[in-house]
């Protein structure tokens, strides 16, 4: 698996000016619907739903909000990375500037988890996310995280 099977370019936001969990949820949703022609509101409730199990924050800034939508056919990753960080209920309380979102369909329990496994690694690394949050454009972000993820598969 490529990381290019389920982020594309259209999908990496550098500078994201959201200003809330609810927004990212709402941009995430919004982004997802366009790709795949799924309906905006049950990506947003299946986002929600996770989060409501816990904070989906990896802790040192970073959070990958997913879940499983309906109406999905496909998996799909939203990659954003904001222009100010934000509070986003994280367990070592800080507050988050780089979002990995990953949706995908229902019944795609173990598709999910490699896939947020296999970015979860990669995230972790602290040079990766010092990478990320010094990307100054959409293009470079998806790069980073492509090279990135390229030998973890």
């Amino acid at each position: 698996m490529n990381i290019s099977q389920i982020l594309s370019p259209e999908l990496t936001f550098c500078s994201a000016k959201l200003t809330s969990k609810k927004k990212i949820l709402e941009k995430i949703s919004t982004e997802v619907a366009q790709v795949i022609g799924c309906q905006e509101q049950d990506v947003f409730e299946a986002l929600v739903a996770r989060e409501k199990l816990g904070s989906t924050s990896l802790g040192n800034g970073i959070a990958m909000p997913h879940g499983r939508a309906a109406d999905c056919s496909q998996a799909v990753a939203v990659f954003i990375l904001l222009d100010e960080p934000i509070d986003y209920d994280a367990l070592d309380g800080k507050s988050v500037d780089i979002i990995f979102a990953i949706i995908v369909p229902e019944k795609a329990t173990a598709q999910q988890l490699k896939y947020l496994g296999t970015v979860a690694k990669a995230l972790s690394e602290q040079n990766l996310a010092n990478k990320i949050r010094h990307a100054h454009c959409n293009a470079a972000l998806f790069e980073i995280i492509e090279q990135a993820t390229e030998n973890l598969y």
